[in-house]
C-alpha cells in the first residue's frame, strides 16, 4: 500500500476525532485545549498526506487536489477556531462549523478516492511471471 494512501484513511479518522472533540467542547464535556492539539495534529498531517500525494509516482491529481484542499480548509478552520476564542462571536463560530462540515465531507472523499486509487495502482502493477 501506498503511504499517500493510508495517510488519506488516517486524515479520515483523524478528523473525525477532530469533529468529536469540537462537539465534546460545545457541550462542555472537554477543555478547548484537546480540541486546538487535535487540531494542530490534522494540520501537519494534512500537510503531510499533501507532501505524500505529491512525490507519488505515477501522480494522481485528484489525491493532490484532495489534500491541497484540505490543507487550506483546515488552515482557514485553524484562523476561524482562535478568531472564536478572541471575541466569541457566534457567527464566527457558525463559519467554524460549516467549515468542519465541508472538512469532514473532503476527507470522506479522500478515503474513497484512495481506496480507488490503491485499487488503480494494483490494477495496472505488471504481471509476475
Amino acid at each position: 500500500m501506498k503511504p499517500a494512501v493510508l495517510l488519506f484513511y488516517i486524515m479520515g479518522v483523524i478528523i473525525f476525532l477532530q469533529l468529536l472533540t469540537g462537539g465534546l467542547r460545545v457541550f462542555g464535556f472537554i477543555d478547548e485545549s484537546a480540541h486546538i492539539t487535535l487540531g494542530f495534529i490534522t494540520f501537519f498531517l494534512a500537510i503531510v498526506t499533501l507532501v505524500a500525494a505529491a512525490l507519488t509516482k505515477p501522480r494522481y491529481r485528484p489525491a493532490i487536489s484532495i489534500s491541497a484542499l484540505m490543507v487550506v480548509l483546515i488552515l482557514v478552520q485553524g484562523f476561524l477556531g482562535f478568531d472564536f476564542l478572541d471575541n466569541n462571536d457566534p457567527t464566527v463560530i457558525f463559519v467554524h462549523f460549516a467549515n468542519a462540515l465541508i472538512i469532514y465531507g473532503l476527507a470522506i472523499s479522500g478515503v474513497f478516492m484512495a481506496m480507488h486509487w490503491s485499487r488503480m495502482t494494483v490494477a495496472t502493477s505488471p504481471k509476475q511471471p
